[in-house]
């Protein structure tokens, strides 16, 4: 993940905790936390990089990003490691 993404998903998190994040930001992240919330590669808020997934679009097998999850699925540019968003 690029530091540009990590700095937009952090910043959205903090604005979503003050109640002043973008209404459509908030929607996309929602929609992509229903992916991570039953993915098998999650460790509670990580996307675990010592496990393994298959890549949906691939089909190879591919690892978690060890990103913050919340944060991650708050980057409008980043995307799951899997494609599932």
């Amino acid at each position: 993940m690029q530091i540009n993404q990590i700095l937009e998903g952090w910043g959205n998190l903090i604005k979503d905790s003050l109640n002043v994040l973008h209404p459509p930001i908030k929607a996309v992240a929602e929609t992509r936390l229903k992916h991570c919330d039953i993915c098998t590669i999650r460790k509670n808020n990580i996307c675990d990089p010592k496990k393994t997934i298959e890549n949906v679009v691939t089909k190879k097998l591919v690892k978690g990003c060890g990103c913050n999850i919340a944060a991650k699925t708050l980057s409008m540019k980043a995307q799951c490691p899997a494609s599932k968003w």
